[in-house]
């Protein structure tokens, strides 16, 4: 063993390169077995037999270079190491033990072939008690290790879960101001905007804190946060539908006022009113008159004003039976060409399915004849107004279109409020009346509508009784 010398005491013969060669190939044999049994997720029966035979390499090695004395004592280290990352606390505590068996057994066999007992015993000692610190050691941070990653596993987790169920759109921007990820709800609000600029995306103030944005008739409220060192995040909340019921509101609270307003009219009004139209009769019977039929029919429109007023001011009492609705819009629509005072004016076109619902026939009646006249008042002479009926999922919708001049953008916001109308001698009650009788039934009046283009509104009816 002498002779061989290269690694004893702690010096180094650098003459011969041996030792020093099967070092290092027990040591990259080392690492490629636990690369590929990473990859190939071996057993642990597998790798506690490469282990093994890795200890039993080390030991060899410690042997030929001196016993216990050896400073290629050193090689188990790794192989402890290796079986705490492959294997936990208990590879490294069983490595280890393995570990602690060889280099006794490397003692034992030097001070048989004569050496000072005691001195390999005590040298075997310390360095297999060593080897048990090193095990132990290993396993422990090997355990802290893997619970850390379990429990960034679990956070991981629950931050995707929270990611992909937030009805918020959540978008991470990096510091080059390009959007980096995006989580589920993001992509159906803004679609796919990974790698682009923050302001190719939003044209709102993308500066601030918070803004608003209008995309596609959709509101949507943003919010951002610094990521320190990494960007920011932005939040987009979809709030249209939030708007829609703080219009309602709103809508509603102006109907109360309405309400009040039209009681007083209708008592303040109706019965002088009623007084004046009688005599207005009698007089146009006895010495007929162009001024006397004028009178009477101003004093008429005054009565529909105020009865217009009190249909406004008032939830609508409904008498729902089962009906055929596509029958409903077909006679409507059949009266309405017979109108003299449109039936020259507009052709009314109707495409109607079956589709039964649940509705006050006389409501929907005045529903559907505020709305082919108001298409018939935006329509051109000669132009034409289209009706369709037809069934949807759990309900049926109704669609009543024209090629008029259309609504500014603007103003479709307001057209369902009472008291406002672009026409000239309109009240502003007609849609007013409309939405209440639709949102009575359960329904919803939706409009879409560009200058020049048109106006279509669209009426979704619940099938079942309001």
């Amino acid at each position: 063993m002498t002779a061989v010398g290269v690694l004893r005491g702690g010096e180094l013969d650098l003459n011969d390169q041996r030792i020093l060669e099967f070092s290092a190939v027990q040591l990259l044999f080392l690492v490629v077995t636990t690369a590929w049994t990473l990859v190939r997720s071996s057993s642990s029966r597998f790798l506690y037999a490469m282990f093994a035979a890795d200890v039993l390499g080390a030991s060899i090695l410690s042997a030929w270079t001196g016993g216990p004395s050896s400073l290629l004592v050193f090689l188990y280290f790794p192989v402890i190491a290796a079986g705490a990352y492959l294997l936990g606390r208990r590879g490294a505590n069983v490595v280890a033990a393995l570990s602690a068996v060889g280099l006794v057994s490397v003692a034992l066999l030097s001070a048989s072939l004569g050496e000072d007992p005691l001195l390999a015993y005590w040298e075997a000692g310390s360095r297999v008690l060593s080897l048990i610190l090193v095990g132990v050691l290993s396993g422990q941070l090997a355990e802290s290790l893997a619970a850390a990653g379990r429990a960034l596993q679990v956070q991981r987790v629950a931050s995707e879960t929270v990611l992909e169920r937030v009805r918020a759109g959540v978008l991470i921007v990096g510091l080059d101001d390009q959007v980096t990820e995006v989580n589920p709800n993001g992509r159906l609000l803004l679609g796919d905007v990974v790698g682009k600029r923050v302001t190719e995306v939003f044209r709102g103030a993308v500066h601030h804190r918070a803004w608003e944005e209008v995309l596609d008739d959709r509101r949507l409220v943003c919010s951002q946060a610094v990521l320190p060192g990494q960007g920011r995040v932005i939040v987009v909340e979809d709030v249209t539908e939030l708007w829609g019921m703080r219009e309602r509101a709103q809508r509603d609270e102006r109907l109360v006022a309405v309400g009040q307003l039209a009681a007083g009219l209708a008592h303040e009004i109706r019965n002088p009113l009623a007084s004046l139209s009688a005599v207005l009769q009698m007089l146009q019977e006895d010495h007929p008159s162009r001024q006397l039929e004028l009178a009477l029919g101003e004093a008429e429109r005054l009565n529909r004003l105020v009865d217009e007023f009190l249909s406004a001011s008032r939830r609508p009492a409904l008498r729902p039976v089962d009906v055929e609705v596509d029958a409903l819009v077909a006679e409507v629509v059949e009266s309405f060409r017979q109108d003299p005072r449109f039936a020259a004016a507009v052709t009314v076109r109707l495409e109607a399915s079956p589709a039964p619902a649940t509705v006050d026939p006389d409501r929907m009646r005045q529903v559907l004849w505020n709305l082919l006249t108001n298409a018939a008042q935006a329509s051109a002479t000669g132009g034409e107004v289209r009706v369709w009926v037809e069934q949807e999922p759990g309900g049926v919708r109704i669609v009543v279109g024209d090629r008029g001049a259309g609504i500014p953008r603007d103003d479709l916001q307001r057209i369902f409020d009472p008291f406002y109308t672009r026409r000239d001698g309109g009240t502003g009650l007609g849609l007013a009346v409309v939405d209440q009788i639709v949102r009575g039934h359960g329904g919803a009046i939706e409009v879409a509508s560009a200058p020049q283009e048109g106006t279509r509104f669209t009426i979704h009816l619940p099938s079942g009784s309001p």
